[in-house]
């Protein structure tokens, strides 16, 4: 079974909303990862031929999706203390433009607003979320809370109207400038790092009926990527691990050969859809706890438990 560890940010500074990984456990992490696995780009394991006899091999992939800053400043240093390489997958426009995901976007806005007064009374949202004011930061903060998950639960065109609703409302600030642009991820290349797709947008693939949109998020992406470093990237890694059939047959035809997913199980090639590949995210928690992740105890107990 292949262990494909996924992570998002590293940075030394908290953050109440998203935490990013604290570098010196991302470093316990790594250093504990290349002792105990023999560690691969996940693009080479998948270019093997005899990759589903794989399933009994000792292996870990190291990954990023988004394509943050600290990624750069902080992991990176490490990835090479330890001979590590890792893929990251960027969202495209995040990289041109240097705004953040549209998650982050919601939680800067959230958080730094001085405005109070905003219509979100839409029919598809849930009647406690349907306000026209949150008048202070902590107010705005519970409400996040409870939006951002609901947000992941609808069409992409709707989750369209709210986040637009929002940014065009809450006007009074500017974004944070926290993301890699393409001289950063040709120096991660230049260091044997592989560098993927993770869309233009980081919309929802598996929320979407257009599939002119679905295809653009996918082709454009891969396009970018090429145009800037000079190949079509072999992965697609799915925002929010957000995917279905169309978006898997979508994939194959623009010219991916696999897919990533977000689910805390092992990777079983023999098994597993080379387009639903499963991560195990890890997070900026105590070391007990992330080592039960890294060892895959957590889930599996998870699941134990709730069918006992």
């Amino acid at each position: 079974m292949i262990r494909n560890f996924l992570f998002h940010r590293v940075h030394p500074q908290r953050d109440e909303l998203w935490d990013p990984m604290d570098v010196s456990l991302f470093d316990k992490c790594i250093s504990y990862i290349s002792r105990h696995y023999e560690v691969m780009l996940l693009e080479d394991l998948i270019s093997l031929p005899d990759l589903k006899t794989k399933a009994n091999s000792n292996i870990a992939t190291i990954m990023f999706d988004d394509g943050y800053k600290d990624n750069l400043i902080y992991a990176a240093p490490i990835l090479a203390k330890y001979n590590c390489k890792a893929s990251f997958y960027v969202v495209t426009d995040c990289i041109d433009k240097n705004i953040p995901t549209w998650t982050h976007i919601l939680e800067h806005i959230f958080q730094y607003t001085n405005k109070s007064n905003i219509n979100l009374i839409f029919d598809f949202l849930p009647l406690e979320l349907q306000v026209t004011e949150l008048a202070t930061e902590e107010i705005r903060m519970d409400y996040l809370r409870v939006l951002i998950p609901f947000l992941k639960t609808i069409t992409h065109e709707n989750r369209n109207l709210v986040i637009n609703r929002v940014t065009e409302t809450f006007n009074d600030i500017g974004l944070p400038k926290i993301m890699m642009d393409w001289s950063d991820l040709l120096e991660l290349k230049k260091a044997g790092h592989y560098i993927g797709s993770h869309t233009v947008t980081h919309c929802m693939l598996g929320t979407m009926s257009n599939e002119v949109e679905i295809t653009e998020e996918l082709l454009v992406s891969g396009q970018m990527i090429e145009k800037h470093l000079g190949y079509f990237p072999k992965t697609i890694s799915y925002p929010v691990g957000s995917h279905n059939d169309t978006t898997i047959r979508l994939s194959k035809e623009v010219g991916y050969i696999a897919g990533l997913v977000v689910k805390q199980k092992l990777y079983d090639p023999a098994k597993d859809s080379i387009f639903e590949i499963p991560r195990i995210e890890l997070y900026n928690e105590n070391w007990f706890k992330t080592k039960l992740r890294i060892l895959n105890v957590i889930e599996p107990l998870k699941e134990f438990l709730r069918y006992k």
